[in-house]
């Protein structure tokens, strides 16, 4: 005969069981409204997508596909992130459906979903095929982090035509101006290692970095004199290595700009046989990059690297770049912010 104190241990174990039973059914039941996808005929339809266009209030941005690369329409057609482009795409087919929100139109705003409203958070997302057919429309509207640690947000959502509101989940990338969705890398890929740096400051001082050897990743400063020695020698390697991921924030066509005419300049030598040179213009609260390529002779005054420099020139010939100040900063410090006397100790850094 079994006691009445193990019978009710064997009641509160049953007890939990059932408990573990019936969450592990709620939580599939969650994880499986979680993974449905919101848009699910758009990922078979994700290739023929050849335009987006993007509202967010009275601000437009058309990215238009071409033969071999997207474009940003509104800034004269200078080519768009790839890898941005595709994450909308993408991240609008992978948007996963957790559940059913408002459909009173009048509680919309509150989501920034708000049609009329100028000043709205909402951004509509129109997806067309080459035919100038619509693939797929979208509001999106106001976004919270989805989880602790993770790199997921969640997103408010309809359709123009429908008033129901959905809480999505997924990754999209953000950019509501058309210079958000530009292609910023300036050198990008096709520029080599960066051999030498020499600056030129608008008062004539210099400064001149090299590689310290070959296949050594640290740069040195050249022209030290004997009584002297460097005192960072991580602001000596930030000037190749901002240079190398020289980022824009804008971009100009050339003849859109009136540039002055005593910038800094640095010449970028680069392993591959590539000179390049940067123009530095500090105007209107903006810092402002005009670049060109031209080829570093070897010994014997053959010019091994034409085919890049036609690359590069194509790329850089007819714009300017506005780019981050602290890159400037990076690039246009002094030699004599760089040393100090021998023996000296460092200032406190304050």
């Amino acid at each position: 005969m079994i006691s009445a104190k193990v019978l009710g241990v064997l009641v509160v174990a049953a007890a939990v069981a059932l408990a573990g039973v019936f969450y592990s059914q709620r939580s599939q039941q969650h994880t499986a409204a979680v993974v449905v996808a919101h848009f699910p005929a758009l990922m078979d339809q994700a290739n023929q997508v050849a335009q987006v266009q993007i509202e967010v209030g009275n601000a437009a941005t058309t990215l238009v596909k071409g033969q071999s690369q997207w474009t940003v329409e509104q800034k004269a057609n200078y080519p768009a992130s790839p890898v941005k482009v595709r994450s909308l795409i993408l991240g609008l087919a992978e948007l996963q459906r957790i559940e059913p929100k408002t459909s009173n139109p009048e509680l919309h705003a509150k989501l920034g979903l708000s049609d009329n409203d100028p000043q709205s958070e909402s951004m509509l997302i129109r997806l067309m095929d080459q035919n100038e057919s619509e693939i797929l429309a979208v509001v999106i509207g106001k976004q919270k982090p989805a989880g602790v640690g993770g790199n997921r947000s969640q997103y408010y959502v309809r359709v123009p035509t429908d008033p129901q509101v959905w809480l999505t989940e997924g990754k999209l990338p953000s950019g509501r101006t058309p210079a958000a969705w530009i292609d910023n890398r300036i050198l990008g890929s096709e520029v080599g290692d960066i051999q030498s740096v020499k600056v030129v400051h608008t008062d004539g001082n210099q400064l001149r970095i090299g590689r310290k050897g070959e296949t050594d990743n640290d740069y040195r400063l050249l022209e030290l004199s004997e009584d002297e020695e460097v005192e960072s020698n991580y602001s000596i390697n930030n000037v190749p290595r901002t240079l190398q991921s020289l980022t824009a924030d804008d971009v100009i066509p050339i003849d859109n700009i009136q540039l002055g005419s005593d910038p800094i300049r640095v010449q970028v030598d680069t392993g591959e046989g590539v000179r390049i040179n940067v123009a530095l213009f500090k105007q209107d609260d903006k810092i402002y990059a005009r670049l060109n390529a031209a080829n570093l002779p070897n010994e014997d005054n053959s010019a091994p690297a034409m085919d890049k420099i036609g690359v590069l020139e194509a790329r850089w010939k007819q714009w300017v770049y506005v780019i981050p100040e602290h890159q400037y900063d990076a690039v246009t410090i002094k030699k004599t912010d760089l040393i100090k006397a021998k023996g000296t100790k460092p200032e406190p850094r304050a």
